[in-house]
């Protein structure tokens, strides 16, 4: 299932035990690395600030993570598509309110 912009995702990441929970914020090409299968999450959550950047890689900014180590660029491979219960959609939407 292709995935888009704001679809809740865990991404598995060789130096988590579990995987961190977020929202897709960008998807596609970077500078800063070959390939188009790159996916920029925004963590939330628990993983909110586990994160290895703020969005901005080597001066670009390519999303808002909420924070400085907010989110992460995966390659597509590490990411899967997240069933939210309603109340956790709440709860995500609120959490995405407070920080904008």
């Amino acid at each position: 299932m292709p995935l888009s912009l704001n679809d809740p995702v865990n991404v598995e990441l060789s130096d988590q035990h579990h995987p961190l929970t977020g929202i897709v914020a960008h998807l596609g090409p970077v500078e800063f690395a070959d390939g188009d299968d790159w996916i920029g999450v925004r963590l939330t959550g628990v993983s909110a600030g586990k994160g290895k950047n703020g969005g901005k890689v080597k001066g670009k900014q390519y999303f808002d993570a909420g924070g400085d180590k907010g989110g992460v660029f995966v390659r597509a491979k590490n990411v899967s598509p997240r069933t939210l219960t309603r109340l956790e959609e709440l709860k995500l939407k609120r959490e995405l309110a407070k920080s904008s």
